[in-house]
């Protein structure tokens, strides 16, 4: 399942997270693909997706779940993606299995 941040505040987009992980996690899914873009020292300074947003949600959006035992509590480990999905501009949550669902 994949999630595009574009667009979003930090504020609506550490609330969409929030969701998101609870969300998925009760519903047995075991993988998340959050694309947050490159922000603004991206290769492509003139890419319409570029914003000082996606900069800080790039950084910020893991540093909220890590600060959040709730969240990760249903997490096994957060890490950058392949290029395939993303790269740079997005990150995977690898969610644990819930053994209630």
């Amino acid at each position: 399942n994949s999630f595009d941040l574009h667009g979003y505040s930090l504020d609506e987009a550490n609330k969409k997270i929030n969701e998101l992980i609870t969300d998925s996690y009760i519903n047995g899914i075991s993988k998340l693909i959050i694309v947050t873009g490159k922000g603004l020292h991206s290769d492509n300074e003139k890419n319409p997706y570029v914003s000082k947003d996606l900069g800080i949600l790039k950084y910020s959006v893991p540093e909220y779940i890590k600060n959040h035992e709730y969240l990760m509590s249903m997490i096994n480990e957060i890490k950058d993606a392949n290029i395939e999905d993303g790269g740079k501009g997005a990150f995977y949550i690898f969610l644990k299995k819930n053994y209630k669902k």
